[in-house]
């Protein structure tokens, strides 16, 4: 990571943790039978988050040279991310246990469809760059500033695997562990090729036949 000051790290950590991190954890109020996305109008919200996460990158994120290939690593990380939501869909079933009455009103036409792609595309890259790099690798560098002490790095891949997946208990138990499924794969992912983009490609492709398959 690129070196800044101490306190400058400590506040821009704790900046988006109130920007990030809290607010998913407020959705869980949302009601039952309540379409997860009733209106798809111009994603605002989601497109500030996205500016805000680039701002992120360009600070925090140093360039590797590393030659990346150009499909595989988004075609497995994809095949992976729907293995997974296949595994999860087939213990709910066995188990029972279901998300509820939670449903998702799908957009309607090309303008609604065009905006629903946005809405995605910015999720995906600001919770590819949050969750898979910035939070976890900024933590452990900020716990470890004067010393790397035992199990530092499992514990901020943990917190890092935790916050992700609570952000989804808003849609249940079943989501909570899907999502703490794939944050595996694609922080692997991330590790595995040191870009950030098959993860962002992935988990957006995901998303969008996610919701046609629904």
């Amino acid at each position: 990571m690129k070196k800044h000051t101490l306190l400058s790290d400590i506040a821009v950590f704790l900046l988006i943790i109130f920007l990030f991190i809290v607010p998913p954890f407020f959705a869980a109020s949302v009601s039952p039978g309540r379409p997860l996305f009733s209106l798809w109008g111009f994603p605002w919200y989601q497109l500030l988050l996205a500016l805000l996460s680039g701002v992120l990158l360009f600070f925090y994120y140093e360039k590797t040279d590393r030659r990346t290939l150009i499909i595989f690593p988004v075609l497995f990380t994809f095949g992976m991310l729907f293995s997974v939501s296949l595994f999860c869909r087939f213990l709910a079933e066995v188990t029972g246990l279901s998300d509820g009455d939670l449903s998702v009103s799908k957009p309607e036409g090309v303008l609604q469809w065009s905006f629903c792609l946005i809405n995605f595309l910015c999720a995906a890259f600001y919770e590819e760059v949050l969750y898979r790099f910035y939070f976890i690798d900024e933590l452990f560098v900020l716990v470890t500033h004067k010393k790397q002490w035992h199990l530092s790095r499992l514990l901020c891949e943990a917190l890092g695997l935790l916050c992700f997946a609570f952000a989804h208990l808003y849609m249940g138990w079943i989501s909570v562990l899907n999502a703490a499924l794939a944050h595996v794969f694609l922080r692997l992912c991330f590790k595995r090729f040191g870009k950030l983009w098959p993860c962002v490609a992935s988990h957006f492709i995901y998303n969008v036949i996610s919701l046609i398959l629904l």
